[in-house]
């Protein structure tokens, strides 16, 4: 089975904002980008499943609305998992955080850089201490390159050192293998047995694909990297394909060789299960029986 970890979905680019918006268009044939579920239902029809990223930074005036995801997952009909896409810096972080969970949001997705927060800062401690009580796991990351008044030096993996000192059950995603400080996200993974990562963002780029991997594989932690495309960015059938075509990478040089299985073990990955969310086929009901027609789980309840 191949479970896309990082993908995303949105009705209009604008939603990222002016300032993000601007550097997406002028990325070299990076557009257009149809990002509707429909193109990410059929990016991701060979997949048996994909987790859907919402996003929000209220300093730059980027949203891609967590109703827009929920109504995402409804539509891949018991393949989807979504990630509410939550600011911690905004009023109303904790009701959104609280909500969205209740109508079946499976974890958070953050940016320290776009959003402007460190992740030791007591407000944003408290959902961590929330997510990690209930098992929802943290993505980090951002939906698209930084910007003039992103706060870089935030997204540093190391910030979240004592972060996940003080919460050892918490479960991070770093994305991007940690990109720009790939090393640094590496170390967090063999010092915390809950932090993770993925590889969107970097499979279009071969040669940083290859040096991440290697690290990954020869630092003893290529089994907590989950298969990534960061559609729409790049198709999930591309992702696997630089993912395996790194097995082949340092043929005909001196450069040491990544084994296939390795690369077949973090494709293939189940990142449901390593994640701690449950398979979204089970969670199908009536319409009746819930809001938005494909939830199980009764709003409030624990895990």
């Amino acid at each position: 089975m191949i479970i896309d970890a990082h993908t995303r979905t949105w009705p209009s680019l604008d939603k990222l904002g002016i300032e993000l918006s601007a550097s997406l268009r002028d990325l070299p044939g990076s557009l257009p980008l149809d990002a509707s579920p429909a193109a990410l239902e059929r990016a991701t029809e060979p997949l048996a499943g994909a987790i859907i990223h919402g996003f929000r930074a209220d300093r730059l005036g980027a949203n891609i609305p967590n109703d827009a995801v929920i109504d995402a997952v409804r539509q891949g009909n018991g393949r989807y998992v979504g990630i509410a896409g939550i600011d911690p810096t905004s009023d109303d972080a904790w009701d959104e955080f609280r909500r969205c969970t209740d109508l079946g949001l499976f974890g958070i997705c953050v940016s320290p850089a776009m959003q402007g927060f460190l992740p030791t800062d007591a407000p944003v401690m408290r959902l961590f201490e929330r997510c990690a009580a209930d098992g929802l796991p943290v993505f980090v990351s951002r939906p698209a390159p930084y910007t003039r008044n992103a706060a870089i030096g935030n997204d540093r993996p190391t910030a979240w050192t004592d972060t996940m000192r003080q919460l050892p059950r918490l479960k991070v995603v770093f994305s991007g293998m940690g990109w720009p400080w790939i090393d640094e996200c590496i170390a967090m993974l063999t010092a915390f047995e809950n932090a993770w990562t993925d590889t969107s963002g970097i499979v279009s780029q071969p040669w940083m694909l290859y040096n991440a991997m290697l690290g990954a594989v020869q630092h003893g932690v290529a089994n907590r990297v989950l298969f990534a495309s960061g559609w729409p960015y790049a198709s999930p059938k591309a992702a696997a394909e630089a993912v395996y075509g790194l097995g082949s990478f340092a043929l005909a040089t001196q450069l040491p060789r990544i084994q296939r299985v390795v690369l077949r073990e973090i494709v293939e990955r189940d990142a449901y299960s390593d994640l701690g969310i449950p398979d979204p086929a089970s969670l199908i009901r009536r319409p009746a029986d819930a809001r938005f027609g494909f939830l199980s789980r009764t709003p409030g309840a624990t895990r």
